[in-house]
């Protein structure tokens, strides 16, 4: 009997030495197949499944907003001056020609409806914002900026064409290729004209683009902070909040500039997309694109820059709980420059002043893939890995 037990020994120990191989061999092999599944398979898949979700998201805004867009049409207009065959049309005239750094011009808007060039009386259109017209002009490397507002001339009411032009002096201080809109409300739709650019003769650099991505600048005698989830998407409605702070770091109020806590300009860097916004609690409007936005260019508030100084990043601050909120939807992908114009309450400014804060903001294409960390992934694997490969080894290891 003992003899028996010895031989059964002696035969389970050689099966085992003979399968000991195997079992190192399938154990590798399940373990390359963990590794696989787990490390390069099911991340990829997992970020694939994310991607295709969040593109179906972005095609059901894009719907969404279209949608918006088509129940809101009516509110605001955008015409090419040059475009205009019929309907209401404002012409630009600037004189003297040609326009000179320093010199006086006279920036006369007439308001007419085509064809045939009918004057419509000033007195037919509506106040937006406190203004019967809102002028915007920006130099081409986004720089020179102003915001100024035409008046009817003492007089003009009794001649038919001058009581249908808006006029205002203004005088450029650098030379460069600068583009004009003007903005008009009438039968409570605000239209937008973008005019010809017109050239400005003198000394001094033509065009300096300078691109920056500060999100904590000086304007005047103030901090303003700019916050928002980046990146921006191309038709997704994004968030902007400004808090405004004195350089020691003490919050500020502001007051109405234009009917508005803040004035949120932002206009793409080809002059192809122009964006206008007021904050949450105030006069929004929904433009063609289905944004809550207006249709408008960078304004400077009179007309004159108000220098802008970048501060590093380490000195951002985070937008308090009265930091000025906005909503946003970018038409197109590309780059953008925001200026937001504000008031700081008792500030010794005339009622048509403000100070400038201004930004840049890249606007992608598509929302980049919400991926989990490497260092995430790597560690989930590690520990399935070891987990699994512990179970494995214990399911293969001989039974005593």
């Amino acid at each position: 009997m003992e003899q028996e037990q010895k031989s059964t020994t002696g035969f389970e120990n050689i099966m085992e030495s003979r399968l000991m191989p195997y079992r190192f061999w399938l154990f590798a092999a399940i373990s390359a197949f963990l590794l696989v599944t787990f490390v390069l398979y099911l991340p990829l898949r997992f970020q694939q499944m994310v991607f295709t979700s969040m593109m179906e998201g972005d095609t059901h805004a894009m719907e969404e907003g279209a949608m918006m867009s088509g129940n809101e049409h009516g509110a605001n207009v955008y015409h090419e001056e040059s475009d205009i065959k019929e309907g209401l049309a404002v012409n630009l005239s600037v004189l003297p020609a040609p326009v000179s750094v320093g010199t006086s011009t006279r920036l006369d808007f007439f308001v007419n409806e085509k064809p045939g060039n009918v004057p419509v009386p000033a007195s037919d259109l509506e106040l937006e914002h406190t203004k019967l017209m809102h002028v915007i002009g920006i130099r081409d490397d986004m720089n020179e900026f102003f915001h100024i507002h035409p008046e009817l001339m003492p007089m003009q009411e009794y001649d038919p064409i001058m009581a249908s032009t808006l006029s205002t002096p203004y005088v450029f201080k650098k030379p460069g290729r600068y583009k004009i809109w003007s903005e008009i409300k009438k039968d409570g739709v605000v239209h937008t004209f973008g005019h010809s650019p017109i050239l400005v003769e003198g000394e001094g650099t033509r065009s300096q683009k300078q691109v920056f991505f500060a999100r904590n600048v000086i304007a005047d005698n103030y901090q303003v902070a700019f916050l928002f989830d980046e990146p921006a998407v191309k038709n997704q409605a994004t968030d902007l909040a400004f808090d405004i702070h004195t350089l020691t770091g003490q919050e500020i109020e502001v007051e109405p500039y234009l009917g508005a806590d803040i004035h949120l300009t932002l206009i793409k860097d080809d002059w192809k997309q122009f964006i206008h916004t007021h904050p949450e609690d105030h006069n929004m409007t929904m433009n063609q694109h289905g944004g809550l936005e207006l249709f408008f260019n960078e304004a400077r508030a009179n007309g004159d820059e108000k220098e802008t100084h970048s501060m590093p990043a380490s000195g951002m601050m985070r937008a308090g709980p009265h930091g000025i909120q906005f909503h946003v939807n970018f038409p197109e992908s590309g780059l953008y420059k925001a200026f937001a114009q504000f008031r700081p309450r008792g500030i010794d400014l005339s009622p048509d002043e403000a100070l400038t804060a201004s930004f840049w903001i890249k606007v992608e294409e598509t929302a980049p893939p919400k991926r989990v960390s490497q260092a995430t992934l790597v560690v989930i694997s590690l520990a399935l890995i070891v987990g699994l490969s512990w179970g494995v080894k214990r399911f293969l290891e001989p039974k005593v």
